[in-house]
C-alpha cells in the first residue's frame, strides 16, 4: 500500500504511474474521521470525475475505509482526492496529482555475450527499464515480472527482476562441449510491481548468447 502525504491539487509535481497499474492507496486511520470518500478527477477544479470504465476504476478495500484500490486505465493527468468527514460533521479535502503513461519500456542492456562450454549453464544479464528515454523506472515499481523465450520454446518462461541488480536470470541455456551453440533469448513481455504494462523496446528485445565448444586435444605422443 502507498501511504499518501497530504498535498493540494494545484502546484505540485505529479507522480508517474504506468498504465494498467492497480495500486492501493491509503492514509492513516483516524478515530475522529467518520467517513472517507475517494474520487478521481481529470481537472484541477476537481469538478470532472474520471470515467470508471475507460480512465480509472476505484474499488473499496474491505475493512479499510481509509484505503482505496485504483486501477489506472488510460494515459493522462488525474487528481486522486480524499474527502474525510469528522465525527463533528466537518469535512477536509486533499488531492494528489498523478500522470499515467504508456511509454514505459524494457530492454537488454547488452544484446550479445559469449562463454566457453562448462558444467555450469546458469546465466544472468542486465535489463534496463525506463518510464521514457531519460527516466529509469523507480525502485517503487519493482520487482518487475519478465516473460521470455529461448529458441525452440513452445511457452514463455517467467523471471522476477529486482531493483538492486536488475538482472534477468535465464534458465534453459544449451551448452555442448563438442560444438558451438547459439541461444537467442527473447523478451516477450513485462509488467511492473502493480501489473502495469512495460513495452519491449524494438531492436533490444533479443540477447544472443554464444557458447563456444572446447578445443580438441589428441592423444599424447612421444616426440
Amino acid at each position: 500500500m502507498i501511504i499518501l502525504s497530504l498535498a493540494s491539487a494545484s502546484g505540485q509535481d505529479a507522480y508517474t504511474v504506468v498504465r494498467n497499474s492497480k495500486m492501493k492507496y491509503g492514509v492513516s486511520a483516524n478515530a475522529e474521521v467518520q467517513t472517507y470518500e475517494w474520487k478521481v478527477y481529470t481537472d484541477t477544479d476537481l469538478s470532472i470525475e474520471a470515467d470508471a470504465s475507460s480512465e480509472c476504476k476505484l474499488t473499496p478495500v474491505t475493512g479499510e475505509p481509509h484505503s482505496i484500490d485504483v486501477e489506472w486505465l488510460s494515459d493522462g493527468t488525474y487528481y486522486l482526492t480524499l474527502y474525510a468527514t469528522g465525527t463533528n460533521g466537518c469535512t477536509n479535502k486533499k488531492a494528489w496529482k498523478y500522470t499515467v503513461v504508456s511509454t514505459a519500456v524494457i530492454a537488454f542492456d547488452e544484446i550479445a555475450s559469449s562463454d566457453c562450454a562448462d558444467a555450469d549453464n546458469s546465466f544472468a544479464t542486465e535489463l534496463v527499464a525506463m518510464f521514457d528515454s531519460g527516466t529509469e523506472l523507480a525502485e517503487s515499481q519493482y520487482p518487475v515480472t519478465v516473460s521470455y523465450r529461448l529458441d525452440g520454446d513452445v511457452a514463455d518462461r517467467t523471471a522476477t527482476v529486482n531493483y538492486a541488480d536488475k538482472m534477468l536470470n535465464v534458465l534453459g541455456i544449451l551448452e555442448d562441449e563438442n560444438k558451438e551453440t547459439i541461444n537467442n533469448i527473447t523478451i516477450t513481455g513485462a509488467t511492473n510491481k502493480y501489473g502495469g504494462i512495460i513495452h519491449v523496446a524494438p531492436g533490444k528485445d533479443v540477447h544472443e548468447r554464444t557458447i563456444f565448444k572446447k578445443p580438441t586435444i589428441t592423444g599424447i605422443e612421444l616426440k
